[in-house]
């Protein structure tokens, strides 16, 4: 009979949960930031702590998201216009090989 190394299989096991764990935050925020927009208000119940941080971590992504997209917005147009530059250089300077 084989042995089983336990240290690894829980391991393994706890790193499976923990990526599913991500994934369905990011999902859970990525769809309030389509749904609500970038700013989200954040909703605070003393009564219901569990509720509060769970709001309060989705606001956190949303926020980050938001940043995000402000960050990438100027940098995305900033390649395009490179890619675009590159693309008109090399345009001009091809010269048709003769065979």
């Amino acid at each position: 009979m084989a042995s089983v190394d336990w240290h690894s299989v829980v391991t393994d096991v706890l790193s499976i949960v923990v990526l599913v764990g991500a994934a369905f935050y990011a999902a859970y925020v990525l769809i309030s930031y389509l749904t609500y927009g970038a700013r989200p208000r954040p909703q605070v119940d003393l009564h219901d702590p569990a509720r509060t941080a769970e709001n309060l971590a989705a606001w956190a992504g949303v926020n980050a998201v938001a940043l995000g997209v402000r960050v990438a917005t100027p940098v995305f147009a900033m390649l395009s216009e490179a890619s675009a530059d590159v693309g008109d250089w090399f345009l001009r300077n091809h010269r048709p090989q003769t065979h």
